[in-house]
């Protein structure tokens, strides 16, 4: 099944400022994807490259389920939306909030998504994404991670997000020498 999924995402998903195809895969409880491969999108305009590393994990369109029925998490505008949770998550000095919305944009207008469909994300991300850029901001602070190491990429196909964390959490703090994980 999860062959069916992947290779069903690198036919369908992928743009033409994506360079790349979109490989992923769900984590266990179904509700976050992992870039199996790089995505790679080149900006249009200015041919700047923005490579999201294999590991990432997203949410893909994150549309409330309200909504799902006019704009489900995965569409046409997925890779767009994967290159904007991207870009909301490094926050970057050369590219901010106003930058990455605009660049979903952008990417969605090259990916082919019809132009209401485009409006009403667009709009949804500059009138409510401030707190998801806050709260991304927030996380990473507290030392969250959003790409997985190459060493947990082999998680299996029932482990939840959560599971995954766990595991490379235990996994730094035996990693850490006696004295700073607490064993004497």
């Amino acid at each position: 099944m999860r062959a069916i999924t992947l290779v069903i995402f690198v036919i369908i998903f992928s743009g033409c400022a994506i360079k790349s195809p979109m490989v992923a895969s769900p984590t266990g409880d179904g509700k976050y994807w992992v870039l199996q491969a790089p995505l790679e999108y080149e900006h249009p305009q200015t041919k700047e490259q923005i490579v999201i590393p294999r590991g990432f994990v997203t949410d893909l369109a994150s549309v409330p389920r309200l909504f799902w029925t006019a704009f489900p998490p995965c569409g046409k505008y997925t890779s767009s939306a994967v290159l904007h949770d991207y870009l909301y998550w490094i926050q970057s000095d050369k590219c901010d909030r106003e930058c990455a919305d605009d660049i979903l944009l952008l990417a969605m207008t090259e990916a082919g998504v019809d132009r209401l469909t485009r409006k009403a994300i667009y709009t949804a991300v500059r009138t409510g994404g401030s707190s998801s850029w806050d709260e991304n901001a927030k996380l990473k602070r507290s030392g969250i991670i959003r790409v997985i190491p190459e060493q947990h990429m082999g998680f299996g196909t029932y482990d939840s997000w959560e599971q995954i964390q766990e595991r490379i959490r235990s996994s730094r703090i035996s990693e850490l020498p006696a004295e700073k994980s607490g064993q004497t």
